[in-house]
């Protein structure tokens, strides 16, 4: 498969297009500034002509794979769009943040500047906090100098109202273990900075406890692999639901017996397959109807 045939697959992809996605692996050198101008021309692009067909998805994950610190910069500012969930869909939630630290060059401020967008989206710059911690973790950035990050971003965040981005913000201070900020963090509690439902101050203790007898320990609901690094793409997201042969065959099923009307089949089968049609909650956010399980895990339509 050539390049362009990469390129086009990657973009009209109704499902996981494993063939495409490995060939740009096995092309990985001549592929990295095709896909490098592709993220440039999405950012180009006037705001009308952003619902066209993208293989951005696809994009991001394989720099993650591939660890391309190339590709570190021009994805933080892909990730500043305020649509970036029209491109990005669930990953948003479940891989942007595995995905940057992958792909980290060993500069934080690409990061800092995501989280202190007031622009871009919550869930994008609460997913940049974790990215910020795994970096840490790593041993890639100073822990100092994340805190003093982290401390001067309790007056720089916006709003300074409740917002997502105040929930990465207390989870990477816990699982940091810096508990030299706990005072900052019982302010934002305490200010309403992070929906109760969420999680309350007691929660933050005991997830900083847990991050000081045992470096490196998940916050509560986090998934195992929280603060690991961006695999191999076919094998992670060939786990998505929306991904799966049990999804396609609903869908056709769907189809078949028309439950569903055109449009809303073609958000799912059409172009651009892992767009996010519950747009406010991601799969490992906490589920809204406060069972305290993920939404994935919960109420997330199968």
């Amino acid at each position: 498969m050539d390049p362009k045939a990469i390129l086009d697959e990657l973009t009209h992809a109704a499902g996981l297009p494993a063939e495409a996605l490995r060939a740009a692996s096995a092309q990985r050198n001549e592929m990295v500034p095709l896909f490098l101008r592709e993220i440039e021309d999405y950012l180009a692009r006037a705001a009308e002509t952003r619902d066209e067909p993208t293989p951005l998805f696809w994009i991001f994950h394989l720099f993650g794979e591939w660890r391309e610190k190339s590709a570190y910069k021009p994805l933080a500012r892909l990730l500043r769009r305020p649509d970036i969930e029209d491109v990005l869909g669930d990953a948003i939630t479940s891989t942007s943040n595995r995905v940057m630290a992958a792909v980290f060059d060993g500069d934080p401020q690409p990061l800092y500047d995501v989280i202190l967008d007031p622009d871009a989206d919550e869930f994008v710059r609460s997913r940049m906090c974790g990215a910020l911690a795994t970096v840490v973790l790593r041993g890639e950035l100073d822990r100092a100098a994340a805190s003093r990050f982290l401390g001067d971003a309790f007056t720089a965040i916006r709003p300074q109202a409740e917002c997502f981005v105040w929930f990465g913000w207390q989870s990477t201070i816990a699982v940091l273990g810096l508990s030299e900020l706990t005072p900052l963090v019982r302010q934002a509690f305490d200010r309403g900075f992070v929906d109760r439902h969420w999680l309350d101050f007691t929660d933050f203790e005991e997830d900083l406890a847990a991050a000081i007898a045992r470096p490196g320990t998940p916050p509560r609901g986090s998934e195992d692999n929280e603060f690991t690094l961006f695999g191999d793409t076919v094998e992670e997201l060939s786990g998505w639901y929306g991904f799966s042969e049990a999804y396609r065959v609903e869908q056709e099923r769907a189809l078949e017996a028309g439950q569903e009307g055109e449009d809303e089949v073609a958000e799912f089968l059409g172009d651009e397959p892992y767009r996010n049609p519950l747009r406010s909650v991601g799969r490992n956010d906490p589920c809204p109807c406060g069972s305290g399980k993920k939404f994935k895990n919960c109420c997330l339509p199968r």
